[in-house]
């Protein structure tokens, strides 16, 4: 045997490791010398191209299937192709080369011998930007059932009953609920006749949760405290001679106008806040659900509306120094064009199948997506 094709204690031939760091200058030499590495499976039941797409590389990838085609329907040993395997490890790149590329379409579906499409792996691994990639591709069919007669929702939602038994935790994290939202949004069926066995439920403990409540509890009326005041120390002062005697100096500015209509939203928002934080305060979970989906939004609101209220009020009073009112009112507008994104996250991605939704919640979801960081499955060598 050549000694590019000899085979370590570890069932791998040097075209694996080349594959494996993604280095293509090796994979094109070794392929030079010998085809017959391409076919051969490691200890773990992984071919060169398996260990590629592990690893994100798709030059590798393309190198491979130049040299040989036919090695895109070779499996692992649990039945994986290429696109199982990216999807599985996250390799959101590799899933986007395959779904582009013609004559792979076989892949999309295919299931491995637990009966998991890649679909089901990159949701049970909890890899949203993997699944946001194969949910967009109308060839996807997301209601396919695994070998427990698992549709992907129910998948999900056994994760989270295991979940709440074993950890009480109630808060589903981002990365869960951007899959569930992904889902969702392509009209994803949970299986009625689901062979998952259900967890036992658990009461858990809610006094962890308690503090995050308070710490909105108090921003809500702290921002309420602070528009109050504000209602009542006008820019500019009041007038103290008839017959506008206690009347605002700047009533008839248009900035004036615009600070105390979003002084008062924001005023009424935070205490609309605060009141159905009060109610996440008596300890049911789910009122304590909707109060964050609730209180959330309304207090982003009451934030924006006084940042514009504050940038309103600023620019009125210095209006005589015009360079100076510019420079506050450019400074405003950046910053809330800023805040509007964080903002318009408590809203999207959005839930819904609606087609134009869906794309309104494209990039809000990828935003989402980095922002969240979810964590790579590393293979060790």
């Amino acid at each position: 045997m050549e000694l590019v094709d000899q085979i370590d204690k570890h069932g791998r031939t040097p075209l694996h490791y080349a594959a494996s760091i993604g280095y293509l200058k090796g994979v094109q030499t070794l392929l030079g010398q010998s085809n017959f590495g391409l076919y051969l499976r490691d200890d773990e039941g992984f071919l060169p191209i398996h260990v590629a797409s592990m690893r994100g590389y798709v030059d590798v990838i393309k190198e491979l299937l130049q040299v040989s085609f036919d090695s895109i329907e070779l499996l692992s040993k649990h039945g994986e192709n290429i696109l199982h395997v990216a999807a599985k490890y996250g390799k959101d790149n590799v899933v986007n080369f395959v779904l582009r590329k013609k004559g792979l379409e076989n892949l999309i579906n295919e299931k491995d011998k637990g009966g998991n499409t890649p679909l089901h792996l990159a949701t049970m691994h909890a890899h949203p930007k993997v699944v946001n990639y194969l949910t967009w591709d109308k060839r996807v069919d997301v209601n396919l059932v695994n070998n427990m007669k698992a549709r992907l929702l129910s998948t999900l939602l056994y994760q989270w009953s295991i979940q709440l038994h074993f950890t009480s935790n109630i808060f589903i994290s981002t990365t869960q609920r951007l899959i569930w939202t992904a889902l969702k949004s392509t009209g994803a069926r949970p299986a009625g006749n689901s062979k998952v066995p259900p967890k036992p439920p658990k009461s858990p403990n809610t006094d962890e949760y308690k503090d995050r409540v308070n710490t909105l509890l108090l921003v809500s009326t702290l921002v309420a405290t602070v528009t109050f005041a504000a209602g009542f120390t006008m820019p500019g002062g009041y007038n103290s001679s008839d017959p506008s005697a206690g009347m605002a100096i700047f009533l008839m500015r248009n900035m004036f106008h615009m600070f105390v209509i979003c002084n008062t939203i924001s005023m009424y928002t935070s205490i609309l806040a605060a009141i159905i934080l009060i109610w996440a305060q008596l300890g049911d979970l789910n009122l304590m659900d909707t109060a964050f989906r609730w209180a959330l939004p309304l207090l982003g609101l009451a934030l924006y509306a006084m940042s514009l209220g504050f940038m309103a009020g600023v620019s009125l009073v210095v209006s005589n120094l015009h360079w100076l009112a510019i420079v506050v009112f450019i400074i405003g507008i950046i910053c809330l064009f800023s805040l509007s994104v964080p903002f318009l996250l408590l809203f999207l991605p959005s839930k819904s199948t609606n087609h134009i939704l869906r794309y309104i919640s494209y990039y809000p979801f990828l935003l989402l997506v980095w922002a969240s960081k979810s964590p790579e499955i590393k293979q060790e060598d």
